[in-house]
């Protein structure tokens, strides 16, 4: 994995990472159970004040909280790709690391999403990877944050034949499936430019993609 996915554009999801990039000794357990506290208090208001039917469930095994969410309205805490969750995540971070002098994590989960969301992401990857294989092309997966670019990334850690690497900037950051013999066959095909395609798992990016270029290589011979 990229060390680059370590940093992000989210100046909150930034400056969290690298606070835990650094840690190295282990928060008190005082300082555990207050962060634990925060987290419930601030999860539960926040809750409240948005007037959903959800109901917090917050658990901790020593400096890693883990927050549950579930209930009628569970739908509203995720948002569209997670994004809402996320964003609650990076929140509930900081409350739980305000005035700490170690890191403490916080996990948090809406009616399983995490888990549905890595299983989707995997089984794309790895489909994405034989094809990879198979066609000796690179494959780009649409621009996701750096969560499910992580999840890209480990699922193809020890799959033979292609690895990984992150372009783009900012929102369009995207990871790309590479095969290793793809210079090889670029030398031997004589191809040096292909068409190029953004697999994911919203619609847009569903099927054969977004973005198309053009192709060179061997001339194809004409029909008689």
């Amino acid at each position: 994995m990229d060390i680059t996915e370590l940093t992000t554009d989210n100046p909150v999801e930034e400056n969290v990472l690298g606070a835990e990039a650094e840690t190295e000794g282990l928060p008190s357990e005082e300082e555990c159970a207050l962060a634990e506290e925060r987290v419930r208090a601030f999860l539960e208001g926040l809750i409240g004040e948005m007037r959903l039917k959800c109901g917090v469930s917050v658990e901790r095994e020593r400096e890693n909280i883990v927050v549950k969410i579930s209930g009628e309205d569970a739908g509203s805490v995720i948002g569209y790709r997670g994004e809402v969750l996320d964003a609650v995540q990076y929140m509930a971070l900081w409350i739980a690391n305000k005035s700490v002098k170690e890191f403490i994590r916080v996990s948090l989960d809406a009616e399983g999403y995490r888990k549905k969301r890595t299983d989707t992401l995997r089984t794309l990857a790895e489909r994405l990877a034989r094809k990879a294989l198979k066609t000796h092309r690179r494959e780009a997966l649409e621009p996701m944050n750096p969560y499910d670019r992580r999840i890209i990334h480990t699922a193809l850690t020890d799959f033979d034949g292609v690895e990984t690497v992150s372009e783009g900037e900012g929102h369009n950051r995207h990871v790309v499936i590479v095969p290793k013999d793809e210079r090889a066959f670029e030398k031997k095909s004589g191809i040096t430019e292909v068409t190029e395609k953004n697999y994911g798992t919203s619609a847009k990016f569903r099927q054969k993609g977004a973005r198309k270029g053009k192709s060179y290589g061997v001339p194809r011979r004409k029909p008689f």
